[in-house]
Formats: C-alpha cells, sequence, structure tokens
C-alpha cells in the first residue's frame, strides 16, 4: 500500500479503518511525484485539487471525483489515495469489477 497507515481507529463513524498520519501523506505525495516524473502536469494538477479542497472551493464529492479522473489507470496511486477517505468514499478498482464479469 501507498503511504502505509496508522494503527490507530477512525472515530468518524464513516468507515472503520485506520487513521492515515502526516507521514503517510508525504509517503503518497512523494509516490504521486515519483509517478508523474515525467509529467509534471499531472502531479501539478493533484497538488491544485489538494489545494481547492483544502481551501473549500471543491467538495469532497468532487474533490474525489476529480482524483479519480487525473489517476485513471494507477491503481496503487488510487489504492494510496483510498487510505485518506472514509471506506464508504473509496474509489472501486474499475479493473476489479471487469475482472468478475469476464470469468
Amino acid at each position: 500500500m501507498v503511504g502505509g497507515g496508522s494503527t490507530k481507529p477512525t472515530a468518524t463513524g464513516e468507515g472503520s479503518k485506520p487513521k492515515a498520519t502526516i507521514d503517510d501523506a508525504y509517503a503518497y505525495l512523494s509516490a504521486v511525484k515519483n509517478t508523474f516524473h515525467d509529467e509534471r502536469d499531472k502531479y501539478d494538477d493533484f497538488i491544485a485539487i489538494m489545494t481547492k479542497f483544502k481551501a473549500r472551493k471543491l467538495d469532497r464529492n468532487a474533490c474525489i471525483e476529480e482524483v479519480k479522473e487525473l489517476l485513471k489507470g494507477h491503481r496503487d496511486l488510487i489504492s494510496g489515495f483510498n487510505v485518506f477517505l472514509p471506506k464508504c468514499l473509496e474509489i472501486a478498482d474499475r479493473c476489479d469489477y471487469l475482472g468478475q464479469n469476464m470469468k
């Protein structure tokens, strides 16, 4: 998993999984930067999405949708981003659904 995760449970009631730490966030940002080292615009777009979300110019659902579109095809980054989301809002891996339908 990109970014790891601490062992502290969340108390939000939106999903029961470990709460991500600031170290997880830095590790995830490094993973995004390394993945897009040849596509600096994509990394910059990711940072812009996070900045808009922090400034409350994007709501949570819009942020998730923009990240989902930006990271399309990068299963490891999507999985890493899910660490920061409540279980009920995690981005589903479309390949998982496609694989199940083809069996």
